[in-house]
């Protein structure tokens, strides 16, 4: 499913380095609560970004922070370029990436925010659906690949779509369910996680494959019209499973550990200095920051305290 492109991901990263203006030889300082940088963000997490960004500029008016909206592995290269100096990812730095900043003699901050959660989707014609872990595996492997061997009524072929070939869903699949081995030829990729909601809605075979982030905010009223058109697949950790083993994604199934396809949601900051980029991972590791991950439907890394209400 997943072919490269390095040297077209270098160009656009190359042109993101000029454009926001945070190559190594940007000489003004920003402060923790002024300057103007860019970030960027898992474009699976741009719903969490924005509301922490645009609560920090409320709060903070000579502070500009420009998030760049990137599959997650581009994400990381511009993290490696110097074109951004923060990151908002779904994993940790790589053991080859670390040893990258340890040759420049730098150790980034890694810090945890939140926990997020791999979402299934399907066509709202497609029969409610439950499915183990063991059947993901499955059809991942191949060995379930049409939707009777699910308990459908037809032999139709399963169609699996995911955001991007090289966002943190389709890696966390390949890592933590398929070992490192190739998708099956089904699997495809398309270019962010609102093109995989519309493919899902008008294909009654399609299983879709994003990040909670998406749908999680109720409060959001695209997020309301997005789930007007798919529903969510609960899922168990048990192979042999009752109804009530079975999870839906959300704040509760996280928090109490029973949805089983959880990951953890990261800043990594490379600045070198104390400047806007550390004051921003202060906010949002801060009660308001919290506050506005658990209003954004995920679970926080730590649970804010007294009101939970703006």
């Amino acid at each position: 499913m997943m072919r490269a492109h390095s040297r077209v991901a270098i160009y656009f990263i190359a042109l993101f380095a000029v454009s926001c203006g945070q190559s190594s030889g940007t000489k003004e300082k920003d402060t923790p609560t002024s300057g103007n940088i860019c970030i960027a963000s898992d474009d699976e997490l741009m719903s969490l970004t924005k509301a922490e960004v645009n609560v920090y500029r409320m709060l903070y008016h000579n502070a500009v922070i420009r998030p760049v909206y990137k599959p997650e592995d581009s994400a990381f290269l511009m993290l490696r370029s110097d074109s951004v100096r923060l990151i908002v990812a779904s994993r940790k730095l790589s053991p080859s990436e670390e040893t990258y900043f340890k040759d420049r003699q730098f150790v980034p901050e890694q810090v945890k925010i939140a926990t997020d959660a791999i979402t299934f989707i399907v066509n709202n014609n497609n029969p409610d659906i439950l499915l183990s872990v063991e059947q993901i595996k499955a059809i991942f492997a191949g060995t379930i690949n049409n939707w009777q061997q699910l308990g459908g009524k037809q032999q139709d072929a399963i169609s699996v779509v995911f955001d991007h070939e090289g966002s943190g869903n389709s890696r966390y699949i390949q890592q933590n369910l398929l070992n490192g081995s190739k998708f099956p030829s089904y699997c495809f990729a398309l270019h962010n996680s609102d093109e995989v909601i519309n493919y899902v809605s008008k294909n009654v075979n399609a299983l879709g494959v994003i990040g909670l982030n998406r749908i999680s905010n109720v409060y959001d009223s695209t997020v309301t019209k997005a789930l007007a058109n798919i529903k969510v697949v609960a899922i168990s950790a048990k192979e042999s499973a009752n109804a009530a083993d079975f999870y839906q994604p959300g704040l509760e199934s996280l928090e109490n550990g029973q949805y089983p396809l959880c990951r953890d949601i990261y800043i990594i900051s490379c600045e070198p200095y104390t400047g806007l980029g550390s004051g921003f991972l202060a906010f949002v590791t801060s009660n308001k920051g919290e506050r506005i991950i658990y209003r954004e439907g995920l679970l926080p890394a730590r649970m804010p305290s007294h009101d939970l209400h703006f």
